[in-house]
């Protein structure tokens, strides 16, 4: 197992954009390894993924493994909540950073044939209106709506100022089929925004969820999900992870 660990990760670009309001935060997460293709073959069904603006300040992403001599270029296609149907195309290269910044959006999605795109969320505890001061900061992979779960998930919290974020496909968005720890989701007060692509329905769910230790979700649709805690050492001390994820059949 590998893990990637930073000691002094911000919301800034290196371009003073939030100047003294970018406060150093220690993150850590396990890379996922890039996945091998051959040149110019074309990936079925596309990779696709999607997340929201509530958590997150930026994404990164990578293109696949290829032979040194392969020219193909990779293209991914990038969503919003005001053009959820055309997008638009960017080319992912290995010479230069991908980024996809999310303090003007308040969602996206993304799909790409050329194969399986690794993306990584920059996660930041902000405070909306306010998207420059970050208190807080974490990290992990996003994983594609090809490799989401079902059924139970056990994942751990602390005390107190703790989140569950979850996605979930039409099959999971009923909140009276949907159970923490062993309780119905329409027994808790949670927030719940709708999004649409791919010609699909989906639901983000946010629910805040105190108490230390083990807790469950149960939801027989696709789903992935997020534990995210502000205020974990100080008041610029985030700390939040993905849960799980299946492995791509195809």
């Amino acid at each position: 197992m590998l893990a990637y660990a930073s000691w002094v990760s911000t919301s800034n670009m290196n371009d003073n954009s939030c100047g003294t309001s970018c406060m150093r935060n220690y993150v850590a997460f396990m890379p996922m390894p890039v996945v091998a293709k051959q040149c110019n073959d074309l990936l079925f069904p596309a990779d696709q993924r999607m997340i929201r603006n509530d958590f997150t300040t930026r994404l990164y992403v990578s293109p696949p493994s290829v032979d040194s001599g392969c020219d193909e270029i990779f293209t991914m296609i990038i969503y919003d909540k005001n053009d959820n149907v055309n997008g638009h195309h960017e080319v992912i290269t290995a010479a230069s950073q991908s980024t996809i910044d999310l303090t003007d959006k308040s969602e996206m999605a993304s799909s790409s044939y050329s194969g399986q795109i690794p993306m990584y969320r920059l996660g930041s505890i902000l405070n909306y209106p306010d998207s420059l001061t970050a208190y807080g900061h974490f990290a992990h992979i996003v994983p594609s709506i090809q490799e989401w779960v079902t059924g139970k998930t056990q994942f751990y919290t602390l005390a107190k100022n703790c989140y569950i974020e979850f996605y979930a496909d039409q099959d999971g968005v009923d909140p009276d089929l949907i159970k923490v720890d062993g309780i119905a989701l329409s027994n808790y007060d949670y927030d719940l925004n709708r999004m649409h692509y791919f010609n699909r329905r989906y639901g983000h769910f946010i629910l805040e969820l105190p108490g230390y230790g083990l807790h469950t979700l149960e939801n027989g649709g696709n789903y992935v999900l997020y534990v995210i805690c502000k205020n974990v050492n100080g008041a610029y001390d985030a700390a939040g992870y993905l849960t799980g994820y299946n492995q791509r059949k195809q």
